[in-house]
């Protein structure tokens, strides 16, 4: 147990002065008063770790009576009497106690309709947003259109029902009030509810809606039939055009597809490369396909060329793109050229695709050349005064306006070192690592260089559930990090679309079998240290599998292990790593594969490893 701190001097004093049936009064007030303005609040909306409690000191005097704390005692004092005139006037400011009160009053069973939504506004106003965070603001939403419908406001109610799609909710309310089947229809197709569109329309014609709709769906005879319906109506429309051409393309009827493609000109060039491939005119494919200037598109055209042994050609596309610039097939594309010149013994051409590969991406690591980050920091040392506040208000318990106001002040400010100093209280001291991750991330978008930045972007992050299970587990706690960081970014809400939850974003059926293997009851995906354990578990259960292969560890963290073995061991791969880089057939874990390498090295750089740089790995 941790001894209790001594009283200050000014407390004693205090206590001196006071009778005992006095004292004894005060306390239970106090601390009355304080339990029921935490249970009062709504919870901060931020990702954050648990917090240690810090030690219980008891006061004879009310700190909110005394700066920093000043300024809540009014909050308190407005909600304990439950003043909705207060409340409401707190709620115009635009700090986080304004965030808290406007929150309150919205959904207070005494506001009117009117207070509510007008509440909801300042809580929408207020509110920090985060795309990882989308399930939590449809909610929102939903609240917000309920607020409006009472207030009478139809097409707000509408338009807050709109941005809560595809909640089912939102769904019911949107068609039980709009009357018009091609307004309802169109509400549905925006927000990708492609089927609900059709439905809605019900046989009634609108091209423009049916077309894209039914392609979505994988309808492509009646998208055709749509898109010609609306090319009719419009001539000029590009987008039916394109409708007609893609559709007759799904449809393989290749003739006609490729002249409705060249009617198009220079935006039928890609899909008119993809017909010559289908047909079998390879080098028409080839060339029509380079010419879109498209990384993604000219990609394909090297893999015809190399399917049939032309690497010197499939070198020279290679270079084509990595010369483009593309953030996602550049660095690919150069040490794929690199790999085949040196198959081909030109070391000319593989020095100048070496040359191309990115200073700091996963293939200059793989080539030696070892991550390059910034030195001691050059930031001045800020103590902004909101870290007194946010100090105070987690000794008196309310850690959920302790971090909100950090967070809310580091998005005012402008200054670079403040900013950091901020963050540094965010996740040192309260443990919050989504929003000060995102902040330093944004400051090396502007080219900030600084390694005070660099730590706050590559937190250490949930260290004591990390360090727990990594080492329950033996998984490397910078393994831990690196996946977590590329997973959810440190939020503990994420979901994916593949419904992917938590930290380490494991899908529910993976999520079921980690339990089963554990042989226990499926944990709360949304809880930090349950999600780390699990992610944690499963990195090392990947370890066992693939007998400490990194690269096959994290690839089929995102891939699946299966196809990541069958790929391996195939007859295209044959166990060979560079061919394994170029052939995994998802971008999506090509890109996972490099960032989460690359977090491994800057967090094993950052905070130190006996493991070694990656740059060291391969010869």
């Amino acid at each position: 147990m941790t001894p209790a701190k001594p009283l200050s001097a000014a407390v004693q004093a205090a206590a001196i002065r006071c009778g005992m049936r006095r004292t004894v009064l005060a306390i239970s007030l106090l601390v009355a008063a304080t339990v029921l303005v935490v249970l009062a609040l709504p919870a901060l909306p931020f990702d954050t770790a648990p917090v240690p409690q810090p030690d219980v000191r008891i006061a004879l005097v009310d700190p909110y009576a005394e700066a920093p704390l000043v300024a809540y005692a009014a909050l308190r004092d407005a909600l304990l009497a439950d003043d909705l005139a207060a409340l409401r006037a707190i709620a115009e400011g635009d700090d986080y106690r304004a965030y808290r009160a406007a929150n309150h009053v919205a959904r207070h069973p005494d506001a009117t309709p009117a207070e509510r939504l007008a509440a909801f506004d300042r809580v929408l106003a207020l509110r920090v947003e985060d795309p990882l965070e989308r399930v939590h603001r449809r909610r929102l939403m939903l609240e917000v259109a309920a607020a409006a419908a009472a207030a009478d406001d139809v097409e707000r109610a509408l338009d807050a029902y709109r941005q809560a799609l595809p909640e089912a909710a939102a769904i019911a309310a949107l068609a039980r009030l709009i009357d018009d089947p091609y307004r309802l229809a169109n509400v549905y197709f925006q927000a990708g509810q492609n089927r609900r569109a059709l439905e809605a329309l019900d046989g009634r014609a609108a091209p423009s809606i049916e077309g894209p709709a039914h392609r979505a769906i994988g309808e492509h005879a009646r998208a055709l039939d749509a898109f010609r319906r609306w090319l009719a109506e419009d001539p000029t429309s590009t987008e039916a055009a394109t409708g007609v051409a893609w559709s007759l393309f799904s449809l393989e009827r290749w003739d006609e597809a490729d002249a409705a493609f060249a009617a198009l000109g220079p935006a039928g060039t890609y899909g008119r490369g993809l017909i010559a491939g289908r047909q079998g005119r390879v080098d028409d494919g080839v060339r029509l396909l380079l010419e879109t200037g498209v990384a993604s598109q000219q990609w394909i055209a090297t893999g015809w060329l190399e399917a049939r042994g032309r690497d010197r050609e499939a070198i020279d596309a290679y270079l084509r793109i990595a010369r483009g610039g593309s953030a996602t097939y550049a660095d690919d594309a150069a040490y794929r050229a690199l790999v085949l010149a040196q198959r081909l013994g030109d070391d000319e051409t593989a020095a100048l695709a070496a040359d191309l590969v990115p200073d700091g991406s996963y293939f200059a690591l793989l080539l030696g050349r070892p991550l390059v980050l910034p030195g001691p920091s050059a930031l001045e040392a800020r103590e902004p005064e909101v870290l007194s506040l946010a100090a105070a208000l987690a000794q008196v318990h309310d850690h959920d306006a302790a971090r909100g106001e950090l967070v809310f002040a580091m998005r005012a400010s402008e200054d670079p070192a403040e900013i950091v100093a901020l963050a540094e209280a965010l996740q040192l001291v309260h443990g919050e690592f989504r929003q000060s991750m995102r902040a330093a991330n944004a400051l090396i978008g502007q080219g900030v260089v600084d390694e005070r930045v660099w730590r706050l972007a590559w937190p250490q992050a949930h260290p004591e559930a990390v360090g727990r299970y990594a080492e329950a587990f033996d998984v490397e706690p910078a393994l831990v990090w690196s996946v977590m960081r590329q997973e959810s970014a440190f939020s503990t809400v994420a979901l994916s679309h593949a419904n992917a939850m938590g930290l380490m974003q494991v899908i529910p059926s993976t999520w079921n079998w980690l339990a089963e293997l554990q042989r226990e009851t499926p944990g709360d995906p949304y809880d930090p240290a349950a999600n780390v354990r699990y992610g944690t578990y499963y990195l090392r259960w990947l370890l066992d599998y693939f007998d400490g292969d990194m690269e096959l560890v994290v690839t089929s963290y995102n891939r699946g292990q299966g196809y990541m073995r069958r790929l391996f061991q195939g007859d295209v791969v044959q166990g060979d790593k560079d061919e394994m880089y170029r052939h995994i057939d998802a971008l999506e874990t090509r890109e996972y594969l490099q960032r989460v390498m690359v977090n491994l090295e800057t967090y094993r750089q950052l905070y130190g490893s006996d493991l070694g740089s990656l740059a060291d790995a391969r010869p």
